[in-house]
């Protein structure tokens, strides 16, 4: 397929005197090529960005294909990009030294450079000009040349693309009344990425094939073909994945244990189980805690005896749900085994029972000695 692609790709640009339309081709090209690729790796979220890009460079190409003077005005506002790149000072501040005067000289040097040009683009299509090349919205491009069902996705897209909440919708599902947020791939936006990037992609190629007859592009649209043949297989693939990968249950969150020595010395941890980490963290606020819990808590660290500890052990530990502890500043994640030592006898501080257990999690009234309860905090 890339190799299609660079070849009718060459033969575009030698057969095509409109700078336009070959520069809206050359950026297609390589979004396409993105995409392709994040389809690979399965990376749902870059995949939606590179289709959601490909729609708008088709209906930028219809544009410079019809009318000689947008494809004049498409160009034009290529004089405001150093313009735009000498204000935003990407970089400019995490540099030092020579490298930092050198740079900020190199965006002054090239707006400088561009800004009478930038003027006079400005003052023959308007303010509005600054915003954008085009004064038209989208949806009314995209009706123009009959390509609106393209819209519909774009607008789905840019769901992901400006983080609105609809954006999150594949990475967040309700497992036991929780919200549980998942990282990585978003698997199910995959497929709609793949058909509608390679759907425009090949609108892109024969736009280009009609505007440049010398130019056959059959093999390239042919292999688009090819790949929306396989999308339905893609998708069943990709969607069993995804399914698979979201818990059964909600996993457990990071909470708080309290390690009580022998000379009643406290120490606080956070815990990270999904990870199997622990770090120590300082003391939860005044109001992380209710008073009945903090109660509970003194409660059974004080009735701690010293018969209850083995020969090995240093601590014992109390599992608190529901209570936010932060890390200690560069402490570092240790393996919670460390901490959280399996209890081979199955020793348990039951008693003293708490003073008011409906206000206590589970977990704490079945503490014990180093040793991490079987059944998770809920959150």
């Amino acid at each position: 397929m890339h190799f299609s692609m660079l070849s009718a790709g060459r033969r575009f640009h030698n057969a095509t005197p409109s700078g336009a339309s070959l520069e809206v081709f050359g950026q297609a090209t390589n979004d396409f090529n993105d995409l392709l690729f994040d389809l690979y790796d399965g990376r749902g979220r870059p995949a939606t960005r590179a289709a959601r890009a490909l729609v708008e460079h088709l209906i930028n190409l219809c544009d410079v294909l019809a009318d000689a003077n947008l494809a004049e005005r498409y160009l034009a506002h290529r004089a405001l990009t150093p313009l735009i790149e000498a204000e935003a000072e990407v970089g400019l501040s995490l540099l030092k030294g020579r490298e930092q005067k050198a740079e900020e000289h190199r965006l002054k040097s090239q707006a400088r450079r561009h800004r009478q040009e930038a003027q006079e683009a400005i003052a023959k299509y308007g303010p509005g000009f600054r915003r954008s090349w085009t004064e038209r919205n989208l949806y009314d491009r995209s009706r123009q040349y009959g390509h609106e069902r393209f819209y519909h996705y774009y607008r789905l897209s840019s769901q992901v693309l400006h983080g609105a909440s609809g954006g999150a919708k594949e990475s967040i599902r309700e497992i036991d009344g929780r919200h549980v947020h998942r990282s990585g791939s978003a698997l199910a936006l995959l497929p709609s990425a793949y058909a509608e990037g390679v759907r425009a992609f090949k609108i892109i190629l024969q736009a280009m094939a009609d505007a440049t007859p010398l130019v056959d592009a059959t093999e390239a649209m042919k292999l688009c073909d090819a790949l929306l043949t396989a999308w339905p297989f893609y998708r069943k693939a990709v969607l069993k994945v995804d399914r698979a990968l979201w818990p059964a249950s909600a996993p457990v969150g990071p909470f708080a244990v309290l390690a009580v020595s022998r000379s009643g010395k406290r120490r606080w941890f956070c815990h990270e189980p999904e990870l199997g980490l622990i770090v120590e963290a300082h003391p939860p606020d005044a109001d992380q805690m209710t008073e009945v819990q903090r109660k509970n808590v003194d409660l059974l660290a004080a009735n701690i005896a010293d018969d209850m500890f083995a020969d090995s052990d240093q601590w014992i530990t109390i599992v608190v749900a529901n209570v936010t502890v932060n890390p200690r500043p560069g402490a570092p994640w240790i393996n919670a085994a460390a901490i959280l030592v399996p209890d081979s006898f199955g020793r348990r501080l039951a008693r003293p029972r708490p003073t008011d257990p409906a206000e206590l999690p589970q977990v704490l009234r079945s503490c014990g000695v180093n040793w991490l309860p079987p059944e998770m905090p809920s959150r």
